[in-house]
């Protein structure tokens, strides 16, 4: 009986592992919909961690740049649309060989605008989705 019961626990604690530790953490629409939390939330640092640079782009002065960069035009739209009301994840398609993928949402802004805005995401060495830079 005391085996029984260790086995199912143990069952029990590795599948809650597998939920809550990665098993769908790191898929393309949560990438997405923590950015928008982040531009929401007016920090653009941790929205550029979600960015895959290319190399020559990877250091630390170039994101702080872009860093910059974002704060002024995230701020400036915001602004101008009274801020970002609410967002809808419309769709999303994985590429067939799994390496890339289109994330669509629509941008519902505090003027009652909204935007629908295609994300582009590629999955880098390690395995996790980030938002590309490329067109």
């Amino acid at each position: 009986m005391k085996k029984t019961f260790f086995s199912l626990f143990a069952v029990m604690a590795m599948t809650l592992m597998m939920f809550s530790c990665g098993g769908g953490g790191n898929t393309p629409t949560k990438v997405v919909e923590k950015s928008i939390k982040y531009i929401q939330d007016k920090d653009y640092a941790a929205y550029v961690d979600l960015i895959e640079f290319k190399e020559e782009q990877n250091s630390k002065e170039d994101k702080e740049q872009f860093v910059e960069f974002l704060e002024g035009m995230f701020e400036m739209t915001l602004e101008k649309k009274q801020g970002l009301a609410s967002y809808e994840i419309i769709s999303e398609e994985i590429s067939e060989d799994g390496n890339s993928a289109v994330v669509v949402a629509n941008i519902t802004y505090g003027d009652g605008s909204s935007d629908e805005d295609k994300m582009k995401l590629i999955k880098n060495a390690e395995g996790e989705w980030k938002i590309s830079m490329n067109k």
